[in-house]
């Protein structure tokens, strides 16, 4: 079996990330493993963390490759690069702060006949309270461990094991499977939307495997968040609130009011409030706009040429 990681480091030396350290420690049997690690920033890795790193990997067998772009890119545009660029079974996404078990490879392999493969999410802030899957509308209503319905399901992106056929589907139906209006937060609420939209994906089954424990910004105080955080959090919340309107182009007037309520309430300064303002009437993200180079190759890799 191929599967394909995508790891998107931000601030981050490889040898820190939690999710790459705990990946070395994986049982890889019969499995493929293609490693993508996109560092999104703010400044470049540094010489002997990359090649520690694709010795390490290379000595478990794990093919790895190595992108560099310190411009902060849109998560959901590095990851439909790759998602429609290489061959594979499964495409997982990792934040650069989970930490999966050592079968978190075998769950998916002994289960590939499942469209979407993964573990349950335990906040490290709160160890033994399950956050997701969850149910897609009541998310405080948990899935257990088991069979899903896809349709009234959703997950974040972290640990996700998505099938290619599931992808394809998504891919035929709508030409892309994560929606590039969305940069950072909610991207993957967004991808369970277009699942439970779309009737070829939305009766699949997926399951729930394993556990991962993951960083997870709902369980920190909304006061202990930077300005910056609570800015993207409020471009998440607008957009969702737009795009899950009927018709979105009708709202511009509620959505400046929504707009400045917001700022009242998440204590956002001019310049952050004047950014929303902005999202609101381009309809997408600020960081939307910039693309990444379809030839763009890795700055380093472990792949014998």
């Amino acid at each position: 079996m191929r599967i394909n990681v995508l790891t998107v480091l931000y601030n981050c030396a490889l040898s820190d990330s939690e999710t790459l350290r705990s990946i070395l420690q994986t049982n890889l049997e019969s499995i493929k493993l293609n490693m993508i690690v996109w560092n999104n920033g703010p400044n470049l890795l540094k010489e002997q963390d990359i090649k520690n790193y694709l010795e390490l990997s290379q000595n478990k067998g794990i093919t790895t490759s190595i992108y560099q772009d310190v411009r902060n890119l849109s998560l959901s545009k590095i990851y439909n690069h790759f998602i429609n660029k290489l061959d594979y079974d499964f495409f997982v996404i990792f934040d650069q702060d989970s930490n999966i078990d050592c079968s978190f490879f075998q769950n998916i392999y002994h289960n590939s006949h499942y469209a979407i493969v993964c573990p349950a999410i335990f906040p490290k802030q709160k160890i033994d309270k399950q956050c997701f899957p969850s149910d897609f509308e009541q998310r405080e209503q948990v899935t257990p461990p088991g069979e899903f319905n896809l349709s009234n399901t959703r997950t974040i992106n972290s640990g996700t094991a998505l099938s290619k056929d599931l992808i394809d589907k998504l891919l035929d139906n709508h030409h892309y499977v994560f929606d590039e209006k969305f940069a950072f937060y909610h991207t993957d609420h967004r991808l369970f939307d277009l699942i439970h939209a779309t009737p070829q994906t939305a009766m699949l089954k997926g399951l729930c495997i394993g556990k991962m424990y993951h960083d997870m910004t709902c369980e920190i105080s909304y006061n202990e968040l930077s300005e910056r955080a609570r800015l993207e959090i409020a471009y998440a919340k607008m957009l969702m609130r737009m795009y899950r309107a009927r018709n979105p182009k009708i709202e511009v007037l509620r959505n400046l009011f929504y707009a400045y309520k917001m700022k009242k309430k998440d204590k956002l300064s001019i310049k952050s409030f004047l950014k929303l303002l902005k999202c609101v009437i381009t309809k997408e993200h600020p960081r939307s706009y910039a693309s990444i180079n379809k030839n763009v190759k890795p700055i380093n890799s472990n792949v014998s040429s």
